[in-house]
């Protein structure tokens, strides 16, 4: 295993399309790292500059103590699985397993074949190395082509979205194979998706990107529970934050947050507001951090029900801060399928809570929310920045005492 350092990669494409702008990071031998953000962020683009797919525009990437810049692909030690499983289907299990190593190393028939075997022991598809592909599942297929990069034995598994074109009940049952494979091998891996589900509960850390740009990296639990910014605190958690419009206002005992909501603060987080060059705010909670009721009390917060959607042990409530036209709860429940997947992205305005199941009546439309002001995240609204991050900043600014 190696260790990966990436130092001010950028990769820009034809008419000063930047893909991958300065991007600078060190990943440890043995570490399980993965690469997550919307489609276009430019992490598939880092996984092939990795395999020598894609050129450098600038920067420099290490595996190991080598720098690989213009290293051909097949002298970089890595092994790649790609979304498609590209099998060939002329061949048996065994002999595309086989072919890589065939390929490029000068080892003994009998030592490759070894491998082989032992690879489709570990992948669980030793039964089927005499079947062709046509023969297979797409889950048996998808063992095949990492099994194929298991024989390598190489210094970095690379993996490019591979379980995307599973259904959703193998994609949640080959996501901890491949932890257990990786932890089993000990070999640094890199993986991408989109998935942020599968970035949480693959990953040693995650790296988020956005338009090229590296915006936070940290363990799942890190990212999830100190987002550095808007943008990671929207995308990591499924369902996503709730963000809400709020001005600051100064009072007596510390603060005020009004706008969407109206949440009372105390002197510390007040102070630290009073510090920003705006007033302007965006207040974040999770959905897991608001209690719903029936019954108004001081400091709640008035909400309309629009949408119930059970999801099994909780149900998921839609909110709305004003009212509509007044009207029965709607139940959406989901599809076989949808249940399985994570729950819908949303917009900002798009507000969510969960509920105990059956514990709104169906005759009530108006709920009452209160907030949970220890879990929540405030934001500069002008650079979307946290204001847990800028304090990380100044501290780590300040001289030492």
């Amino acid at each position: 295993m190696s260790s990966i350092e990436f130092e001010g990669v950028t990769k820009v494409y034809d008419e000063n399309i930047v893909a991958v702008d300065d991007f600078n990071l060190d990943i440890e031998a043995g570490e399980f790292l993965t690469l997550v953000g919307p489609s276009g962020s430019g992490k598939s683009t880092l996984l092939r500059m990795v395999a020598g797919l894609e050129e450098i525009t600038e920067g420099t990437i290490s595996i190991g103590e080598e720098t690989v810049n213009k290293l051909p692909p097949r002298h970089r030690d890595i092994a790649m699985v790609f979304q498609s499983y590209a099998l060939y289907p002329h061949l048996s299990v065994r002999e595309n397993m086989a072919f890589g190593l065939k390929r490029s190393t000068d080892l003994a028939d009998e030592e490759i074949y070894e491998r082989v075997e032992e690879a489709a022991t570990l992948m669980g598809i030793e039964e089927l190395l005499d079947d062709r592909p046509k023969q297979l599942s797409g889950g048996q297929q998808q063992r095949v082509a990492t099994g194929r990069a298991i024989v390598r034995e190489p210094a970095v598994f690379l993996f490019d979205e591979p379980l995307s074109n599973l259904d959703a009940k193998l994609r949640k049952h080959m996501r901890t194979e491949l932890q257990r494979i990786q932890q089993e091998l000990e070999t640094t891996a890199m993986y991408v998706t989109h998935d942020q589900e599968e970035a949480m509960t693959m990953s040693d850390r995650i790296a988020i990107l956005n338009h090229g740009n590296l915006q936070q990296v940290g363990t799942p639990r890190e990212v999830y529970n100190r987002p550095r910014n808007l943008f990671v605190a929207q995308f990591i958690g499924s369902p996503s934050m709730n963000v809400f419009d709020v001005s600051y206002e100064p009072t007596n005992t510390g603060g005020r947050l009004t706008g969407d909501v109206e949440i009372e603060i105390g002197q510390d987080r007040a102070e630290r507001i009073e510090s920003l060059d705006t007033n302007e705010l965006k207040l974040g909670v999770r959905p897991e951090h608001i209690s719903v009721g029936q019954t108004e009390t001081e400091g709640t917060i008035d909400a309309y029900i629009d949408i119930i959607e059970p999801l099994g042990a909780r149900d998921l409530l839609y909110f709305d801060l004003e009212s509509e036209d007044e009207g029965p709860v709607t139940k959406d429940i989901p599809t076989s399928d949808e249940a399985d997947e994570t729950a819908p992205d949303s917009d900002i305005d798009e507000h969510k809570a969960f509920i105990d199941p059956e514990a709104i009546t169906e005759d009530v439309h108006n709920v009452f929310l209160t907030l949970d002001t220890d879990q929540m995240h405030i934001f500069d609204a002008s650079t979307g920045l946290s204001l847990a991050y800028l304090d990380e900043q100044e501290s780590a600014a300040a001289p030492p005492a």
